[in-house]
């Protein structure tokens, strides 16, 4: 009777584990979006004090330090985020169409930032 016991309780945790499981990664994917645009580098011009907005052609290595956006059809993205989900982005050759997934913040008084995951 105990070795019964034991196993039913077992499962009903193990149950209830997976169950918390999902319900939080399903939580944690709530609010993402996937956007479609054109990423853009913003390069400084440090002289003139002004920044040349570029689709590069190719990765951002050896260009100075500098910020990017996704440009959509209506909206300007800020990406920001995680270093890991940023350098696939300034690694890639692609930069027009792409798109990109994360959590969108922001409103049309302030500004629009996508956190890349």
């Amino acid at each position: 009777m105990q070795r019964i016991k034991f196993v039913a309780l077992s499962l009903i945790l193990g149950m209830a584990f997976s169950v918390s499981l999902s319900a939080f990664s399903h939580s944690a994917d709530e609010g993402t979006q996937t956007l479609q645009g054109n990423v853009v580098c913003l390069i400084p011009d440090y002289e003139k004090g002004t920044v040349k907005p570029v689709i590069a052609s190719g990765p951002c290595d050896g260009l100075p330090p500098h910020e990017h956006v996704l440009v959509t059809k209506n909206t300007v993205y800020s990406l920001q985020g995680l270093q890991d989900g940023l350098m696939k982005i300034t690694q890639s050759s692609n930069r027009t169409n792409v798109k990109i997934t994360g959590k969108v913040e922001g409103s049309d008084q302030t500004a629009w930032v996508l956190f890349v995951k």
